[in-house]
């Protein structure tokens, strides 16, 4: 009889390992989103099909689509990576994620070079601190506390992009 020895349940594994699987998967995504970005420009660079604005206007596109298939793809890459688990850290992830980017976008006018600072980074933010977040033995008050931050922190994008 094979016999295969006991493994503690992912979840209760040492927060330190959790932690910074989930910032490599911050890491991936936006090199992953950029590569996207590159792909869709490079395939749609033609000046006869840009319209007045030159070819910006398919940057814009990818950034839409891409960011939230970058979201998508957190779960299976977090599953991957054995961050259990991995629903709760994506779910928390694109919220955070989806706040970051918000700033990072109200910012782009005034000051693009942290605005694009943040977009870049926010995967390195909010990945950690969402894989924290979805620990079993988090308080619900500092849950709650981090998610009202964010939620303060897109409010304040929203009337900064008015």
């Amino acid at each position: 009889m094979i016999e295969s020895p006991l493994h503690p349940p992912l979840a209760v594994e040492e927060p330190g390992r959790r932690i910074v699987l989930a910032g490599l998967v911050g890491i991936i995504l936006p090199i992953g989103l950029l590569a996207w970005v590159w792909l869709w420009l490079m395939v749609n660079l033609f000046p006869e099909r840009c319209g007045h604005f030159g070819c910006f206007g398919y940057l814009f596109q990818a950034w839409e689509i891409g960011r939230w298939v970058a979201a998508l793809l957190a779960w299976p890459l977090l599953y991957l990576l054995r961050v259990r688990p991995a629903w709760p850290v994506a779910m928390l992830a694109a919220f955070f994620l989806s706040a970051l980017w918000s700033l990072g976008e109200a910012l782009f006018t005034r000051r693009f070079g942290v605005s694009l600072t943040l977009i870049l980074y926010s995967g390195v933010i909010a990945f950690p601190l969402a894989a924290r977040m979805a620990m079993p033995r988090v308080s619900h008050r500092l849950l709650i506390w981090v998610i009202g931050l964010f939620l303060a922190l897109h409010t304040y994008a929203i009337l900064l992009h008015e």
